[in-house]
């Protein structure tokens, strides 16, 4: 549940609790005022009764029902009947209608002077009389017909309780979302920031509120971190460019050494060694030079079509100068429904950077320095795919062995910077390229890379 969705539910769930407080609130009380209102009508006509029939001597108990029965405030299934002070009945105005009370029913009355309660259908209210010294019972029942109306009055608050939630409901996850749309756009554009493109800012408004104070914020945010970005990587770029052309020159001299033939077999050893080092960090440097250039937003590379077969044709070549022991077992396998080239989109130079360091570690890392290579070629796909064989890494090494200065459990005394599987990976991702490297067996390994045509 997002923030908005908890919110308008947060919201909902507290206005309907507090408007089925007030429509109970309103049902109960209203329940309440009209049983006590019918309680005095009852007890108006059992005073209105007792004083016509005891206090009145021309009045009989004849005229009394008449009276009864013509009254304009007459109930609905009145009955009222009145007992004396030995409890016995002297008075019923309707004889087909009747609620018997006990005795002890009675002795209430008397010891409270005014009962009401609700047997059946009826409400019954008890009224204790006093006249010349004599005590008289009037019971007076009848039917409220005003429940039809509290049951009207219930069904309506509850129809109002339905629908004001329901639309309160509506209503709170609407303006909510409308609300906080910002946010999700904001969330959108920061979705779109990379490390290439981190000149993307949020959208600022007129309105002086917090969204538009989380905007601002974040838009100084991303300034910081674009100028931090910026000098570390014009920093990268300028050393890099700096260094590589002393360390060519210092390897092209120690190459020139090596060529003498009055130097010893000792120093030549050495030299040879010093050689190596100079061509691992021009390597580097390399390396360094493509990472900087990948990620300046600035630089654009020429995407091409280029043939894969042949940059690996071209890599081969240019690794057996290094090692000249140096071999590869070459196939390409045609899985397309065509016959068309194995040829992707790129930039060579770029490609051939990344084709170096993998062929360089398939042939460092192997036992018998005679990688394979396939290409297959699919519909929408083409796969490059190279195996050798020897010690493999450790599975939990797998996931993480493109990353830039690690190294896998397996390199022994093989040197190298860990740098150079990280630069494979930025530039495949850079060429929307997928890379993989799995272990077949115990002592065979494989990397797969996936190539959109």
């Amino acid at each position: 549940m997002n923030l908005k969705q908890r919110f308008s539910f947060i919201f909902s769930c507290l206005f309907s609790v507090l408007l089925a407080t007030v429509t109970i609130t309103v049902y109960l009380l209203f329940a309440h005022f009209r049983q006590e209102e019918f309680a005095a009508l009852l007890a108006e006509k059992a005073q209105t009764t007792a004083k016509l029939l005891i206090e009145v001597k021309e009045i009989d108990y004849k005229m009394q029902r008449i009276i009864d029965s013509n009254s304009i405030n007459n109930l609905y299934n009145e009955n009222t009947q009145i007992y004396n002070e030995d409890k016995k009945p002297i008075y019923k105005s309707n004889d087909t209608l009747s609620i018997n009370w006990a005795k002890e029913d009675l002795g209430q009355i008397k010891t409270k002077h005014q009962v009401f309660k609700k047997i059946g259908d009826y409400d019954v209210l008890g009224l204790y009389y006093t006249f010349d010294n004599k005590g008289y019972y009037v019971v007076v029942s009848a039917e409220d017909t005003y429940d039809n109306k509290l049951n009207y009055l219930k069904y309506l608050l509850l129809g109002a309780f339905i629908i004001g939630t329901a639309v309160v409901w509506i209503l709170s996850f609407s303006l909510s979302k409308r609300a906080l749309k910002p946010l999700d756009d904001f969330r959108k554009r920061i979705q779109e920031i990379t490390d290439r493109n981190l000149k993307i800012r949020l959208a600022r408004d007129k309105r002086q509120d917090e969204v538009n104070a989380l905007a601002n914020s974040f838009n100084q945010m991303m300034d910081r971190i674009d100028n931090a970005y910026n000098r570390q990587k014009e920093f990268t770029g300028n050393a890099s460019h700096e260094l590589r052309t002393p360390v060519a020159r210092i390897a092209a001299q120690l190459e020139n050494l090596l060529e003498r033939d009055d130097l010893n077999a000792d120093v030549k050893l050495n030299i040879a060694s010093i050689f190596d080092d100079t061509f691992q960090l021009s390597e580097i440097i390399s390396s360094l030079v493509a990472l900087a250039d990948i990620n300046s937003s600035e630089h654009n590379f020429s995407f091409v079509k280029l043939r894969l077969d042949e940059l690996v044709f071209n890599t081969v070549t240019q690794l057996t100068k290094v090692y000249p022991d140096f071999k590869l077992k070459f196939e390409i396998e045609n899985n397309s429904e065509n016959n068309a080239e194995p040829e992707i989109s790129g930039d060579e130079i770029l490609l051939k950077i990344a084709l170096l360091n993998l062929f360089k570690n398939a042939y460092l890392y192997s036992d018998n320095h005679f990688p394979e290579c396939v290409i297959k070629q699919g519909d929408k796909q083409v796969y490059l795919v190279i195996t050798n064989t020897g010690q493999a890494p450790e599975l939990d090494d797998t996931g993480t062995l493109f990353d830039a200065f690690y190294r896998g459990s397996n390199v022994g005394h093989t040197p190298g910077s860990g740098i150079g599987l990280g630069i494979v990976k930025r530039i495949l991702e850079y060429h929307q390229a997928d890379i993989v490297f799995q272990i077949i067996d115990k002592n065979t390994n494989q990397v797969i890379v996936t190539f959109l045509r």
